[in-house]
This record gives C-alpha cells, structure tokens and sequence, in this order.
C-alpha cells in the first residue's frame, strides 16, 4: 500500500513545487499583487513571497532526494561559475543599495528563482518544458478571459491613451502582450509536433489555445506584441523549412542567406521610420527614447559601476515621478521600457557585463540545440532566445517587473547543454 501511495505524493510534490515556482516568479507581474510591494518589515507584503519562496525551495529539496538528483544537481550548479558569480554579485549589491530591503528582497527573489531554475534544467528535457508552458499557458490566458469579461475594470485598462486595451491577469497591457508571444510559440511548436491520426484531439486543443494567445495580443493593442508574433513565427517558419530541406543544402546557399539577411537588416534600418509607421509608432518609440537619454546621461554616470543595489532604482515612487518630469509624460514612469538598461542602471557596468556573460553562454548553447535540430521543440531555446533580446528593447523582461523570463533563459541554457552533450 505504502509503495502505491508513494509514486502519487512525489507527484502532487512536484506538481505543487511548479506550480509555486511559477506563481511566484511571475507574481509582481500580476493585477492582484504590487509592482513594487512594501518591504520595510518582515509582516508586508514583500516578505510573504520569500516565506513562500522558501517553503517552495524546500519542496524542490525534499524532491532532489526522493528523486536522487542531490549530487546532480550539485554538479550541475557547479559547472555554471558565471551564473553564480552573477547571482552573489546580485546579493552583494544590498551593501550598496540606497534601499537595502527592497534590494535584499528582490535579489533574494531572484536567486531563489535561479536555484528553481537548475532544478527544471537538470530535472526536464525541453519537450517536458514545452508541455509544463502549455499547462501555465492555458491557466494565464483563462484567468485573463474572467478579468476582462467578468471584471473589466481589472482586466482592461480604460485610462488613456490605452482606452480599453486588455491586460488581462497582468499589470499592463504591454505585459500581456509582451508574454503571450511566448505560449503562442509553445503551442505552435506542440501542434506541428504531434501526429494528426494519433493525437487529433490534442492537436486541436493546441490550435485552439494557440488562436486564444494571438487574440489576446491583437486586443492588448501592444505594438510590441505584434512585432515579437510576427519575429518568432517568422524564425520558426524558417526551422521548419531547414528542417526539411537541410540535407539538400549547400555552403553557397547559407552564403546566400546570410548576404540576403544582412542586406534586410540594413535595409530595415534606413527604412526604421517607415516601418514603425506601419504600427503607428515613431522612432522614439512612444517617447521611450528621449526617457533613455535622460537615464543614460544623468542617472547612470553617478554609479556606473556597482549601480544602485538590484531592484531598487524604479522602487522609488519619488525617482518615478522625477523622471516622468523630465520627459515630459503624463503618468509616472514605472520601469526603463529596456531589460539591458534595466540591469545597467540596477547593477552597473559590471553587473551588465556579468549578465551578458550568461546570455551569451544561453545563446550558444541554444544554436547547438538548434544545429542538432531532431524536431521543433529543438529551435525553442534559440527562438525564445530571440524572443527575449527583442522583448527587452522596448520593454523590461529580464528582472525588473518579473523574473519568468529569467528563469526561462537558465532552464533552457542547462536543457541546452545536457541534451546537447547527450547527443555527442
């Protein structure tokens, strides 16, 4: 009897540890919580995610023993010194921060969501990721459906110049419209995956969920969103088609290729005006740009190297409303609408360089998964990959109003990895 019950509460375990994990790095995303919670004693709001946060870390102990992956994950952790590094230097910044408790709750944050990060990489093939995204996917996008229908006054925002745009579960439609690019690729890549005649019911909730994700972007009215739908689709259309046809291709066609990229490039940038005219929008990007140079020419040059402490520059509602001053907006600024400039103004030139260190790392990591290509879910890594680098262009996804994002990156870098070295 025992071993029966067994098999069934290490699932519920780690059915309810990825579930924690996933409410609580994408938490301060959401309507119902704070952007930037209060922190000053250990009974607000802020605190209550780290009480939660190390029952959730003590979860994924209990199931590293039960599934005797301690010793593994250990080796693991330990091959990643750059993202260790980046992490205690993340921690260390509370010795600097103007806000110590802000920053010490959002590093703590932070590296509890690394910690649960490794765990998903050592624990789940990318496949298993995939299906995970799915499930969170459908949860998401279902409680937005009630916000915006039921309570539109949470699931909408109606203040102008937004006027009824849906932001769903989320805190701005930007948000909504920012993250749901994401699960449309998810669902995508399950759809082609799986075989008509064996699973023609599965693939049909997949296109189903896949159709819901895009009308949640187009009615979130974020240009963003639409440009990142259009990015990802493009680069997974383009797997697919060298999915088929890569054993009839030569050097000279990839030489090809690349010259008629680089030549899109190019000519997309002469043309940035033009384009972005299309979406409406102007090459300030909605005013973000003259709020960069602000940032850039007075803020960042007073600690350029260590930044203000993590997570502690847009805490303070006082900063906000200076900047929105000097730009001249009508409603305080609430982030840096750029995850790179984010992390610059948070932790410095070295800070960001530590950062890049690791990104550059995921990057590689996910072109080996995408050379190896078996099937879609191998292009996911890079394609996500490409999703964040133009995600946090216009808007701030690494660390700042979220850490889902991040801890995206880190599970897929290790995914990368071990299935890449499983495949030598």
């Amino acid at each position: 009897m025992g071993k029966e019950v067994e098999p069934k509460i290490l699932a519920l375990a780690e059915a309810l540890f990825s579930t924690l994990v996933f409410l609580l790095v994408n938490v301060r995303s959401f309507i119902f919580w704070r952007l930037y919670p209060p922190t000053e004693g250990i009974n607000q709001a802020g605190w209550y995610e780290i009480y939660l946060w190390i029952f959730t870390l003590i979860l994924m102990v209990y199931l590293l023993i039960r599934h005797d992956l301690a010793k593994t994950y250990w080796i693991v952790l330990r091959k990643y010194s750059l993202l260790i590094i980046f992490v205690l230097f993340s921690l260390s910044s509370v010795l600097w921060s103007s806000a110590w408790t802000v920053t010490l709750h959002r590093s703590l944050t932070f590296a509890f969501a690394t910690l649960a990060a490794v765990y998903f990489g050592t624990r789940y093939s990318i496949n298993r990721l995939l299906q995970l995204l799915s499930g969170l996917g459908f949860i998401l996008m279902l409680i937005s459906f009630l916000l915006i229908f039921a309570i539109p006054v949470l699931g909408t925002d109606l203040n102008p110049p937004y006027n009824g745009a849906w932001r769903g579960v989320y805190w701005h439609k930007n948000h909504l419209g920012n993250i749901m690019p994401i699960f449309s690729l998810v669902y995508l890549i399950q759809f082609i995956n799986l075989k008509f005649k064996n699973s023609h019911y599965e693939k049909a909730i997949y296109a189903i969920l896949y159709l819901v994700s895009l009308i949640l972007v187009i009615y979130s009215k974020s240009v963003s969103g639409y440009i990142l739908v259009l990015i990802t689709h493009i680069i997974l259309g383009l797997a697919f088609l060298w999915l088929k046809l890569r054993h009839l291709l030569q050097a000279i066609h990839y030489l090809f290729l690349s010259v008629v990229f680089i030549v899109g490039v190019v000519v997309a940038t002469l043309n940035l005006e033009l384009i972005l005219g299309l979406f409406n929008r102007t090459p300030t990007f909605t005013g973000r740009v003259p709020m960069w140079s602000v940032l850039l020419q007075n803020v960042f040059p007073q600690k350029p190297l260590i930044g203000y402490g993590f997570g502690t520059i847009w805490a303070d509602a006082g900063f906000r409303i200076e900047i929105r001053d000097e730009v001249g907006w009508t409603y305080p600024v609430l982030i840096g609408d750029n995850g790179f400039l984010d992390i610059l103004l948070n932790l410095g030139i070295i800070g960001l360089g530590l950062f890049l260190l690791n990104y550059i790392k995921a990057w590689i990591e996910s072109v080996r998964c995408f050379l190896r290509g078996i099937n879609l879910g191998s292009f996911f890594p890079f394609t996500f990959l490409v999703y964040t680098l133009f995600a946090n262009l216009t808007f701030s996804l690494f660390m700042e109003t979220e850490v889902f994002v991040w801890t995206l990156i880190v599970t897929l870098m290790i995914c990368s990895t071990r299935e890449n070295q499983e495949a030598i």
